[in-house]
């Protein structure tokens, strides 16, 4: 076996797995599909409203651009980590945080 260093090139999500994974954070496989498919996850109505933002740890933070769909939205967290789940194909998120950061 060769030492570490002379293994050759990688690919770069493999190497972003390993640290995600020691931060105890998504893959990221499970981070694109949340990104990328995040109005089949929320719907079209949340989606205008609403956008992914960030992992921290087993929670992802979204912003909304205002506080009514910030509301509607932590109302309906329990549903909407149903659908992360069902589209990402992971239980690594457990929770959400909702922020409200108007758009300019």
């Amino acid at each position: 076996m060769k030492p570490r260093n002379e293994r050759g090139p990688q690919r770069i999500s493999h190497s972003l797995d390993r640290l995600l994974g020691t931060m105890r954070a998504p893959s990221v496989d499970v981070l694109s599909a949340v990104f990328g498919r995040w109005s089949e996850i929320v719907g079209p109505d949340l989606a205008d409203h609403t956008r992914p933002a960030a992992i921290d740890g087993e929670k992802l933070v979204v912003v909304a651009d205002d506080p009514v769909w910030a509301s509607e939205f932590r109302w309906l967290e329990k549903e909407l980590l149903v659908r992360v789940e069902a589209v990402s194909g992971s239980t690594r998120i457990k929770g959400l945080i909702v922020k409200v950061r108007r758009r300019e």
